[in-house]
């Protein structure tokens, strides 16, 4: 088990996404309680143990409880959600109204015309920072939609939903529910552009309308929601991973499995497990 495991172990959670900087901005925040603890028990020699209430020298403080960190965990989370969006505002009845007319909008377009949408959409600012943006990976005929998180640089530059290590265990995926599905997925992003950090709720809603016209139209037997972003967009809640694909979920009225992403599985093995579990439910569909 890496550091990093080992850490979220201690806090009692499961992984979700934790960036690094959280997890330092944790540690530190721990040390600095530490190193003030251990200041004050050395600036006061002079107190007779004896001498402290019984309340405080029978019950010590427990600085390293689960619950205390897991509260501040999630605290720096949400910290950091709001930092990668600290110009949110509630939106005007006005742009809550061209909202709608946007994607009542793309809710009429074909596939070429869906194509064209993406790749010239600037409804937030993700669109800033990319090259292009990737509208998906495979045939407009499959039975399979995959549904992964937004395109790191390497597949924004070869212009694939999915590239690299991540590409190849999805494809072991495919290959353990048979070899037709190789040629029977779809792969998209949930956000279709590239950015420095990971995408953030308003970004996810902003291409939500794109992701829901290409389901409309695939129309697929069954989709497979890879990581906590894309579950966050296909079902829209951002509820954890580990709490929705204990469920029945349905998406435009199709069944809709939600898994860990390829990336994530590469760096905690140990919940390869749940994903083959995962899988046999997505298999059962197709049966």
């Amino acid at each position: 088990m890496n550091r990093r495991a080992l850490i979220l172990n201690e806090l009692g959670l499961n992984p979700q996404w934790i960036r690094h900087e959280v997890l330092q901005a944790l540690n530190s925040s721990t040390q600095i309680e530490q190193d003030t603890a251990n200041s004050v028990l050395s600036a006061a020699p002079s107190i007779a143990l004896e001498s402290a209430p019984p309340a405080l020298t029978e019950t010590p403080i427990n600085r390293g409880s689960k619950s205390n960190k897991a509260a501040a965990a999630h605290r720096l989370l949400q910290q950091n959600r709001e930092a990668a969006n600290p110009n949110h505002q509630a939106l005007t009845s006005e742009e809550i109204s061209q909202l709608d007319a946007r994607s009542e909008r793309i809710g009429q377009l074909n596939w070429e015309q869906l194509r064209v949408e993406v790749a010239s959409c600037t409804a937030c600012p993700r669109s800033s920072q990319r090259q292009q943006a990737v509208f998906a990976t495979g045939a407009i005929e499959a039975q399979l939609l995959i549904v992964s998180d937004a395109p790191n640089k390497a597949e924004e530059q070869h212009n694939l939903a999915l590239f690299g290590p991540s590409q190849r265990m999805v494809n072991q995926m495919l290959i353990s529910l048979g070899e037709a599905q190789l040629q029977n997925t779809l792969i998209t992003n949930a956000v279709k552009c590239y950015g420095s950090r990971n995408p953030n709720s308003q970004e996810i809603k902003a291409c939500a309308p794109l992701l829901q016209r290409q389901i409309a139209l695939l129309k697929p037997t069954a989709i497979l929601a890879i990581g906590q972003f894309a579950a966050e967009a296909v079902l829209n809640t951002p509820a954890p991973i580990r709490e929705l694909r204990q469920i029945k979920q349905q998406c435009q009225n199709i069944p809709t499995i939600v898994t860990y992403h390829p990336s994530y599985l590469q760096r905690n093995v140990h919940d390869k497990a749940k994903t083959w579990q995962d899988l046999l439910r997505l298999k059962q569909i197709f049966q």
